[in-house]
């Protein structure tokens, strides 16, 4: 048909200059007339429809995101993030591990950093995040400033020293597969350390054995206490997706119901019958030794 597009407008064209010229018309002519001009004028309406239900939508979608223009949206979320300045708990990205990687894997590591970043839009309540051991002249802070447009401008505590010098030894629990200790809850006056290590052949009890060597408390995720028997390679999770847990539980949300969310569906986990609580759940206020956390933690 839009073929014959230009046809259809001259011969409509003619039929109404028709109209005007002859007085009387054929009973065949004046059907055809009329039903083309039926037709015009359905297509019209269609088109006010749609461009209504298109306006309806839009109206809908306006309501649902609390009337917030994008302009407004924007502004509330840059609010939250300067606000996460001032939340805790503390969550620091250890980023200690540079010597260990690849330069794909760094970049893996700066992609997952601005993963967790952007969580902190989406929850009421936030973390204070951190990157640790973090030195202007490491190659992550230069894929940083290379390929990340106003990463100096993010509102991400960045500091030199040592995780173990920069905080109190006693506050850190550092999150590692490799625990014996499981984390039972997120507690605001305790520093939860994932390690920025992003290691595709997984190399156990790295981040673990500094832990150790500086008596720093250890934890994992529960995971085989909600999951069946699990390989370590299920155990070891990103650093967005260990933030993503804890910070889905500082929200309210159980452990199963994070963990049923986040773990990744390709790993093909396979929830227990029944809940199992952990025999050496993780306490917050209890010393416990230290152990090992990769990237990739969990």
């Amino acid at each position: 048909l839009p073929i014959y597009y230009n046809e259809y407008k001259s011969y409509l064209s003619e039929m109404e200059s028709n109209i005007a010229t002859d007085a009387v018309l054929s009973k065949k002519a004046a059907k055809r007339l009329a039903k083309i001009s039926e037709k015009k004028t359905r297509r019209s309406e269609i088109r006010k429809r749609k461009k209504l239900e298109k306006r309806s939508k839009h109206v809908i979608k306006t309501l649902e995101e609390n009337e917030l223009s994008k302009r407004d949206r924007l502004r509330l979320e840059k609010e939250k993030l300067r606000g996460s300045l001032l939340a805790k708990p503390d969550v620091v990205i250890d980023c200690f591990y540079e010597d260990y990687m690849s330069n794909k894997e760094i970049n893996k590591t700066r992609m997952q950093i601005l993963l967790c970043y952007s969580l902190l839009k989406n929850h009421d309540r936030t973390f204070h995040l951190h990157l640790g051991n973090f030195s202007p002249q490491s190659q992550l802070n230069k894929m940083f400033l290379e390929k990340t447009p106003g990463f100096n401008s993010m509102c991400i505590t960045k500091f030199e020293e040592s995780v173990f010098q920069y905080f109190n030894p006693r506050n850190l629990v550092y999150l590692t597969p490799d625990s014996e200790n499981v984390i039972s809850e997120v507690r605001d006056d305790t520093v939860y350390v994932i390690g920025g290590f992003v290691d595709d052949n997984i190399r156990r009890y790295t981040s673990y054995n500094r832990c150790k060597t500086s008596e720093i408390r250890t934890a994992r995720l529960p995971i085989t206490e909600y999951f069946q028997k699990t390989n370590h390679k299920q155990e070891v999770l990103t650093i967005n997706q260990v933030f993503e847990v804890l910070l889905s539980v500082h929200n309210s949300v159980s452990w199963k119901d994070s963990l049923l969310k986040i773990l990744p569906s390709r790993k093909n986990y396979v929830l227990k019958e029944t809940k199992n609580n952990a025999s050496n759940n993780y306490n917050d206020s209890e010393n416990s030794q230290c152990e090992k956390h990769e990237n990739i933690a969990t």
